[in-house]
């Protein structure tokens, strides 16, 4: 079985079913899980680049690399293909982004990170640059890392956030920078104004540089991702395929033109 899951990501873990059956999300892929589910097995898939790949870089380091719905999906599927061949008698159903389960938490109850203030998962080995996915089972598996906690409540993301929509371990979405980036229709002129000031064109990464927990973060061996790396984005770059595909290109333009004013000014 081990073999398998390195082969989906070298970074894994177990979390009991049971440890997030009362906290689960409520969403369609809900009605996926298995009805006696007893594991859920979790996945960090690491997406940083090597530094001198993001010359140029104006978006944030997600979405400099294809956009992981198209990648970690396939991982997880021919995984459960393949454990349901060593397990026949078990289920085995893969959920990434769209999940039911809530999965920072069970990540920290997995062992293989730690939630940090802005509310990312941070790992050992990737620190924070990692997407996630999981693979719920029926097949009972135990554990071997104890469970995570929080960060060292440094402080350090809450001071460098622009918006300050980080307050208390807690973040507020609403003013959360990437969330701002992701907005459709017109903005107001203070937000229009961070964008600028903060030259991304989608997300932010303020608060994932200054965590002193990234200071060593290692990068992706994930081929995909290092193939498909494309930092700088301009009015002329194919969307499809990217992470900020799914709002449409009228966001991304919009964003990358109050940057070329600001280039202009």
């Amino acid at each position: 079985m081990y073999n398998i899951l390195n082969e989906i990501s070298d970074l894994w873990g177990f979390c009991p079913f049971d440890k997030v059956k009362d906290n689960l999300i409520e969403c369609r892929a809900k009605s996926r899980l298995p009805q006696d589910a007893k594991t859920v097995i979790v996945f960090a898939f690491p997406y940083l680049l090597p530094e001198e790949k993001y010359e140029g870089l104006n978006v944030s380091k997600y979405a400099a690399v294809e956009d992981y719905h198209g990648i970690v999906p396939v991982k997880l599927q021919q995984g459960c293909d393949k454990l349901k061949e060593l397990y026949p008698g078990e289920e085995f159903v893969c959920f990434s982004d769209n999940s039911p389960i809530p999965e920072v938490y069970a990540c920290c109850e997995a062992g293989i990170g730690v939630k940090g203030a802005n509310s990312l998962l941070i790992t050992e080995k990737y620190g924070s640059f990692v997407f996630l996915g999981e693979i719920v089972t029926t097949l009972a598996l135990e554990s071997e890392r104890p469970a995570a906690g929080m960060c060292t409540n440094c402080g350090r993301c809450s001071k460098a956030c622009p918006t300050g929509a980080i307050e208390n371990g807690i973040i507020n979405r609403e003013k959360c920078l990437s969330h701002i980036t992701q907005k459709k229709g017109e903005l107001t002129p203070e937000e229009k104004e961070l964008i600028r000031k903060s030259g991304c064109a989608w997300g932010c990464d303020i608060c994932q540089n200054v965590c002193p927990l990234n200071k060593n973060a290692g990068t992706t061996g994930i081929e995909e991702f290092i193939a498909s790396s494309q930092p700088e984005v301009t009015l002329d770059t194919e969307i499809e395929g990217r992470a900020f595909a799914w709002r449409g290109e009228k966001v991304i333009k919009r964003n990358l033109e109050l940057l070329e004013d600001d280039n202009g000014s």
